[in-house]
């Protein structure tokens, strides 16, 4: 049995907050973006969660000495609680049948489109520690 640690209670709580940051927020913006089509919020949430969890992985955390707790809430809480994997595949099972072509196409972007918000995140990273001895 392990002993209990005030460590891991802080991190449990930042990724509690975090995630409630950041659900709120993917709840708001594909409110605001469904009026306009039923599949832009959840794409929009996934695509700009993908280019900011490599900002924050290779840009924050390497350039700055960031406590444990604040990256785990920033990450896995807030950005983790952003995105949603679930709401795609919610959304795709539920509207293939009707719209065959366009779930494809929503899922391919959203595929497809995620990895390259990574890397644009990650070459964005890259480019804003140039010269910092990072990736030399």
């Amino acid at each position: 049995m392990s002993r209990f640690n005030w460590q891991d209670i802080g991190q449990f709580v930042a990724i509690f907050i975090g995630g409630a940051m950041g659900g709120v927020g993917r709840y708001e913006l594909s409110d605001y973006l469904n009026e306009f089509n039923q599949f832009a919020g959840t794409t929009a949430v996934n695509l700009i969660g993908c280019f900011l969890m490599a900002i924050m992985i290779y840009g924050i955390s390497m350039r700055f000495d960031l406590p444990e707790w604040l990256m785990l809430g920033l990450g896995t809480g807030v950005i983790g609680g952003f995105t949603t994997f679930s709401a795609l595949m919610l959304a795709f099972i539920t509207n293939y049948q009707q719209h065959i072509i366009g779930v494809f196409v929503f899922l391919t972007l959203n595929l497809i489109g995620g990895f390259l918000m990574a890397l644009f995140g990650y070459l964005s990273a890259k480019w804003i520690n140039r010269g910092r001895g990072l990736w030399s």
